[in-house]
């Protein structure tokens, strides 16, 4: 039996007096997610959500009801940490970008802090708790939480903004079965984007232009999606494509918010893979170097075919000639979409070898999406 009902500036008070480490929080009821299952299942109507995401209108209305929590969760904590240091992208031309977002494991880092800030809810109020915590959890709208904590609200590229932190910071939230005495409960509003007024920026800078109008993105046309994934993009993405190892910050990094932010964030190590890595190391890599290199990262849960295809794309964007021996190999790929980038590469970097080993390549292959790429260049 829990005890009466507690203040959430109380419950904040003491995440705020114990807890290193997250940079702001709030305490909020199970709002009616109603609105923002409005505009998801709208999206997927549209086909703005790829099928990859096994996404459905059953599935999204069942997670937007709190179905695997409202028997029990009463209230939710939710948590952000700031990622801002200043470390820097090195400038060598052969040199893979990681999004800085991915540099370290935050979502992983917040979700230490929130489970060591239910401990001490805890043993502060005598009062067991139960709780699920999650953090980068997509069957949960993350963003509609945060907006509706006060932390953070929606720009016109849908990530969160916060005054003081810009977009750069993690979200994570704790579920828990504990009483809170709420002065009042609002309803869940939708994003206006005043935050951003009449600034389009982000959608001015998007690559692909995958900010379809404000706050909808096509995931589909996202590099942040495709570098994720093993697909084939169109060739007008691959001429925009930079030296991509993993990520796209894009509209977060000319957002006006991001501008002059002080860069004090906590330099933790936990899943640090750092700016990126060397692409021709990229293509050496063996499974247990990848496992020992993305060990606790967020990229250790991806397709190593998704990595390999970002960095072949990235040295034929690059045209680096240095690396023509140590695509020759991926012709031979068993997988075609990589045959297909390396034969992209090999016809951008546009040496003789590398046309002779196109022609060798395209009377022995049996694919048509690999001819098709090789056809570009002879």
């Amino acid at each position: 039996m829990k005890s009466k009902k507690l203040k959430p500036e109380i419950i904040k008070k003491i995440v705020k007096d114990n807890i290193t480490g997250i940079d702001a929080v709030e305490i909020i009821p199970l709002i009616n997610l109603g609105s923002a299952l409005k505009g998801t299942i709208s999206c997927l109507k549209q086909g703005l959500i790829p099928a990859s995401y096994s996404y459905s209108k059953e599935k999204t209305e069942s997670a937007y009801s709190y179905k695997n929590y409202k028997s029990w969760a009463k209230s939710i904590i939710v948590a952000a940490k700031y990622y801002y240091t200043d470390e820097k992208f090195p400038e060598e031309k052969a040199f893979g970008r990681i999004a800085r977002f991915t540099w370290r494991n935050n979502y992983r880092y917040l979700s230490l802090k929130l489970k060591d800030a239910v401990n001490k809810i805890s043993d502060n109020t005598g009062i067991p708790i139960i709780s699920k915590i999650l953090s980068n959890y997509t069957s949960i709208p993350e963003k509609a939480l945060c907006k509706y904590s006060g932390i953070a609200d929606f720009g016109k590229n849908s990530v969160l903004i916060n005054r003081s932190m810009g977009s750069y910071f993690t979200v994570g939230e704790a579920f828990i079965d504990l009483d809170i005495d709420f002065d009042e409960i609002k309803e869940l509003e939708a994003p206006d984007y005043t935050l951003c007024g009449s600034c389009n920026l982000c959608r001015a800078a998007c690559p692909t232009h995958a900010i379809i109008k404000n706050g909808v993105i096509n995931i589909n046309r996202c590099f942040q999606y495709i570098s994720e994934n093993l697909i084939l993009m169109p060739l007008k993405y691959r001429e925009k494509w930079g030296n991509r190892l993993y990520g796209c910050s894009i509209c977060i990094d000319v957002c006006p918010y991001n501008k002059n932010l002080v860069p004090w964030a906590k330099k933790h190590n936990i899943g640090f893979v750092g700016q990126g890595m060397d692409l021709l190391e990229v293509l050496s890599l063996k499974q247990e170097e990848w496992d020992r290199t993305f060990t606790d990262n967020q990229i250790v849960i991806r397709d190593p075919g998704a990595i390999l295809k970002n960095a072949i794309t990235s040295l034929g964007y690059l045209e680096y000639k240095k690396s023509i021996d140590f695509l020759f190999p991926f012709l031979n790929h068993e997988h075609e979409i990589i045959r297909a980038y390396t034969a992209w590469a090999i016809g951008k970097i546009n040496t003789k070898t590398g046309k002779k080993m196109l022609y060798s390549r395209y009377k022995e292959e049996k694919s048509q999406m690999v001819k098709a790429e090789i056809e570009c260049f002879l």
